[in-house]
């Protein structure tokens, strides 16, 4: 529902005509408060860095003291670097499947950086070892190692983040081998957390430099060490100094699709927070180490005492059963015995009967031999079954005994093994904390810095700092300070400003800058597009507004060149913009500060903020935005189907004491149109929708 009153008219009034211009209030520099930053801080970082020079029939000379040289360089910033130089096929590939798999492992930050030759083929990128004997289209597949297995694998380990450098584009030795269309590598967008480099821009080639290193890299060594530096801008620093060292000759390219600020160098703040939670995190992992053996000690007692109840469990209930067994022996004797005399009375009682002399007493004889003989019959066996019984109580016994050897036995060498083990860890988490605890020390000079978010007036300042360098700078008709200002602001608020600004004036001065060689058959990219700012009088075009909730179609606007400057380029109903589209004066009369809503150059993944101002009869608003190029659509208007970039930015604005939210939405085919395909501005104040409008091209007419 919109909102119906004099606020309302006020704030329209002061909104975006035609392609409009979309800022918010003051809002940002909020890496201090980042918890994905301080994430990847805390993250282990490793590299794998690749040197090859020396080929057989076209040898290099910097790649090896290039890769060298950056893998020392990223060890003092606390990576974990594999250093491979001059690799063949197979080493390359072990060395690629390592780091990813360790990638997987840790889930850290990774930097891939590859200086050598490469080469392109049918939109694929290969790496080349030194062994590669290239003599037909095939032999690349084969014997190159390619950039996109390397995609694969940092895709599949889902890491937090990665760098990959490729310093792969020097002159290509096999430039005359048929079907190889394209010199350089081709285009490739960065994967989600990536940030993708190429010493020069897709489709064209680099210099090996004429020092120790190559141009590409000797600029990347300098800025990496650049305390305080966010990677992007780091790598935004070595464009440009690549750029103006070659005179456009090579010009360093970049795909990102990252989500969270990362420094080689990082703030020492930062650095310092980052530093305190990694020591808490050491002292939990100690404290749950020596939880851990004290409960496997405990286990270990338990089962020791177990061991031994069972073992003198085991004894007595063995020497029950042998004094069970010779009572059973003993009464089987007596009964025997007694047995045994009775016959014995018996006989003797039957021989005397029949024999009363003689006879009687050879049968006295016979039945006393037979008693003794019986007698000694018994005895014998009496003692064969004691000693039976003896033999096997001592069988038990020493089956007993051996078997309570061997459960102590087990006991000891298992809390042997785990008290060995436990040292061992113990040992290897010592040496580990006194290694980094020696790193952190080397690289935490300084006292701790309390961290704090900047205040309201701090960012006002910063910014009016920024927009006064801006204000002097923007109409230079020399290069020098606005290649000062993208140094020290890469990123900035109007960098998109300098740039546009900075290429028309190096075109003047003869710069022959080498372009992004980008084809929409290529099914890894999206593609670059680069604003056209070369306005001619008499273009003309014309927009449809319409209700983006209701769907009532509004006013049509009609805007011709009627006036082109260095700067500005001025419309027939009023409407003043700059060479890349940003507006400076609206058609209904409201002055806008400096803004960079449009950028230089469209390609997925690219973000920036902008900032800036309004007036209009004494009353000032101030707006903010960050914006992305989400990705790349076919959208159709009215004037027609155009493969576009998508980009929509997320703000606060403030007019009049008035705050809300501002969510835009707009299509850019810069390669077709000069201006936007279509716009959409939705704003908020207080949950309550105060504009909601859609800009469509109906038509255009341009040289």
């Amino acid at each position: 529902m919109l909102l119906r009153s004099s606020t309302r008219r006020r704030m329209l009034k002061a909104g975006i005509a035609s392609a409009s211009l979309f800022l918010p209030a003051p809002y940002a520099w909020v890496w201090a408060q980042s918890e994905g930053t301080l994430k990847l801080l805390k993250l282990p970082k490793i590299a794998l860095v690749l040197g090859n020079s020396r080929y057989k029939d076209a040898p290099l000379a910097n790649p090896a003291n290039d890769a060298k040289a950056i893998a020392d360089t990223l060890r003092t910033t606390g990576f974990n670097v594999t250093l491979k130089m001059d690799a063949a096929h197979a080493d390359m590939a072990a060395a690629v499947q390592t780091y990813t798999a360790a990638l997987a492992t840790t889930k850290g930050v990774g930097l891939f950086y590859y200086a050598g030759h490469g080469i392109q083929l049918a939109w694929r990128n290969y790496m080349l070892p030194v062994d590669a004997d290239i003599g037909t289209i095939a032999d690349i597949q084969k014997q190159g190692v390619e950039v996109n297995a390397l995609l694969e694998g940092i895709t599949k380990a889902s890491n937090a983040m990665n760098i990959i450098i490729l310093d792969a584009c020097r002159d290509n030795p096999f430039g005359s081998l048929k079907g190889i269309e394209q010199k350089g590598l081709s285009q490739m967008d960065a994967p989600n957390g990536t940030l993708l480099a190429y010493a020069t821009s897709p489709g064209n080639v680099a210099s090996d430099g004429e020092g120790s290193n190559g141009l590409y890299t000797e600029n990347l060594l300098r800025e990496i060490k650049v305390p305080e530096a966010k990677v992007e801008d780091v790598f935004k620093r070595v464009r440009l100094g690549v750029r103006l060292k070659s005179k456009g000759a090579q010009v360093p390219w970049e795909s990102t699709s990252l989500e969270e600020d990362f420094w080689f160098v990082p703030p020492r703040s930062l650095a310092v927070i980052a530093e305190e939670e990694i020591q808490r995190q050491r002292k939990e992992q100690q404290a749950l180490l020596e939880k851990r053996l004290s409960e496997e000690t405990a286990e270990l007692k338990r089962k020791l005492e177990q061991a031994a109840k069972e073992s003198k469990l085991a004894a007595e209930q063995a020497e029950q059963q042998r004094q069970q067994e010779l009572a059973a022996i003993e009464q089987k004797r007596i009964t025997d015995e007694a047995r045994r005399k009775r016959e014995q009375e018996l006989a003797l009682a039957e021989a005397k009967k029949v024999q009363e002399q003689a006879e009687r007493a050879r049968r006295e004889e016979q039945a006393r031999l037979e008693a003794k003989r019986a007698d000694e019959e018994a005895a014998r066996k009496l003692k064969e079954e004691l000693a039976a019984l003896e033999q096997r109580r001592k069988q038990t016994e020493e089956e007993r005994l051996r078997r309570e050897q061997q459960t102590l036995a087990e006991a000891r060498a298992a809390e042997e093994a785990a008290a060995r083990k436990l040292k061992e860890e113990a040992a290897l988490r010592e040496r580990q904390l006194a290694r980094e605890e020696e790193e952190r020390r080397r690289r935490q000079a300084a006292a701790p810095v309390v961290i704090s978010k900047p205040s309201t007036e701090e960012l006002n300042r910063r910014y009016a700092e920024e927009s006064s360098i801006w204000e002097k700078i923007k109409a230079s008709q020399v290069t020098g300070p606005l290649e000062d200002y993208l140094r020290r602001f890469p990123s900035g608020y109007f960098s998109e400003l300098a740039q546009a600004r900075l290429d028309q004036l190096l075109a003047r001065e003869g710069e022959k800058k080498i372009t992004i060689v980008s084809d929409a058959r290529n099914p890894y990219s999206k593609g670059v597009g680069v604003t056209d700012t070369n306005y001619k009088i008499g273009d003309s075009y014309v927009y449809q507004v319409s209700d983006l909730l209701t769907k009532v179609v509004g006013t049509r606007i009609t805007e011709t060149v009627t006036q082109i400057t260095d700067t500005e380029i001025v419309y027939s109903n009023g409407v003043i913009r700059d060479r890349l589209g940003n507006g400076i004066r609206a058609r209904d009369g409201i002055q806008y500060s400096a803004n960079q809503t449009y950028p230089a150059e469209y390609l997925v993944g690219k973000k920036w903020s902008f900032r800036g101002s309004f007036r209009d009869q004494g009353r000032v608003g101030d707006l903010s935005k960050e914006c992305r190029v989400t990705g790349r659509e076919r959208i159709t208007v009215p004037a027609g189907t155009f493969d576009a970039f998508r980009i929509e930015g997320n703000g606060l604005f403030n007019i009049s004491g008035f705050s809300g939210s501002t969510q835009s939405v707009y299509w850019a085919d810069p390669n077709q149109v000069r201006l936007v395909i279509a716009n959409e501005d939705l704003r908020r104040i207080g949950g309550r929708i105060i504009r909601s409008e859609r800009y469509e091209l109906m038509s255009y007419q341009q040289s």
